[in-house]
């Protein structure tokens, strides 16, 4: 008796290829009725998941390209993680590759999926212009991770970062909070999308940013220090400084400490991602919790729908639920 296949399952169930392909890797994106559904099927035909890179087409590479800026962002580490157990388990190999934010080295690696040499691809931060991401979108297997472009052909797997920016400011101002600041950057589309979650809060309080400041550049600690030291520095001193990212918000700690004040007792300190450094900063951070490696699962799952099954092609975004952590660097 010939082996069950991944689409043996779909068919009996009553399901897709990448609803099936979503189960089997524990994906968080699938309700429970599907999830029986396929138990039921992989039962009834004694289906091997472990099998499963036999079930796909063999004119395929089973390989998939994943870029991004760089890979210092545990966020982005973490996300390519879950795309990298997801892709392992279906049987493909994840190559992931930094670009550095340079244009000709992103376009030199998208040809690889044009050429032939990958079967799909998953794209961090792009610095390609929409258009170019929707055309290439429109033709090939290509999915947006966290940082999303706007393409309608590209889907795109994120938190919602203005809902999640809002959420962590208004707790700010519930905690006593009336002059803040916040350290951004307008370079990310995330940044652009946390800034605005930042004054829609302050705007429904009727309160006014104490202060803006954008990093350039590589934002990490030495910016988040830099970046501090010139908010120290200025006229209008904000009792809460709400980061663009846990690695800046450990700069912010750093520098306003150093200076003789008290975080949160003077400065309450806000960051986002909960990375390892929200944890091991003193105090603690509070901050927003991204699910980076079901982001890096969901991702995966999307594109194996659209490499494997003929006519898939999921548009828009998901958003996968953020979480408000508090801890001692903001009061109450």
């Amino acid at each position: 008796m010939a082996r069950a296949t991944v689409q043996d399952v779909a068919k009996t169930a009553g399901v897709s290829v990448g609803t099936v392909s979503r189960v089997l890797n524990g994906s968080p994106a699938v309700s429970a009725a599907s999830k029986e559904k396929v138990a039921g099927a992989i039962r009834q035909l004694n289906y091997r998941p472990l099998a499963s890179a036999r079930d796909l087409r063999r004119d395929r590479t089973m390989r998939i390209l994943a870029l991004a800026k760089n890979l210092d962002s545990p966020i982005v580490s973490e996300a390519f993680r879950g795309v990298g157990d997801a892709a392992a388990f279906s049987g493909y190999v994840s190559l992931i590759a930094p670009t550095a934010g340079e244009l000709e080295r992103e376009q030199q690696l998208v040809d690889m999926l044009r050429n032939g040499s990958v079967d799909g691809l998953i794209m961090f931060s792009p610095t390609m212009a929409d258009d170019e991401i929707e055309a290439v979108a429109t033709q090939m297997s290509v999915v947006q991770l966290c940082e999303v472009a706007d393409s309608e052909a590209a889907f795109g797997v994120s938190i919602d970062d203005r809902q999640a920016s809002y959420d962590i400011t208004q707790h700010l101002i519930k905690s006593g909070s009336r002059k803040l600041a916040m350290i951004g950057n307008r370079a990310a589309r995330s940044g652009r999308l946390r800034e605005e979650g930042f004054r829609w809060a302050l705007a429904e309080a009727g309160l006014s940013p104490e202060h803006l400041l954008f990093a350039d550049g590589d934002f990490n600690f030495h910016s988040g220090r830099s970046l501090t030291r010139e908010l120290l520095g200025s006229d209008l001193l904000p009792d809460a400084v709400f980061c663009g990212s846990d690695t800046v918000a450990a700069g912010c700690v750093r520098e306003i400490t150093d200076a003789g004040l008290r975080v949160p007792g003077d400065i309450a300190v806000a960051g986002f991602d909960d990375s390892i450094q929200a944890e091991m900063c003193v105090p603690g951070l509070t901050t927003i919790r991204q699910p980076a490696y079901d982001m890096g699962r969901v991702a995966f799952d999307a594109l194996f729908e659209r490499m494997t099954e003929p006519g898939a092609h999921r548009r828009g975004r998901t958003y996968l639920p953020h979480e408000l952590v508090v801890r001692d660097s903001t009061k109450g």
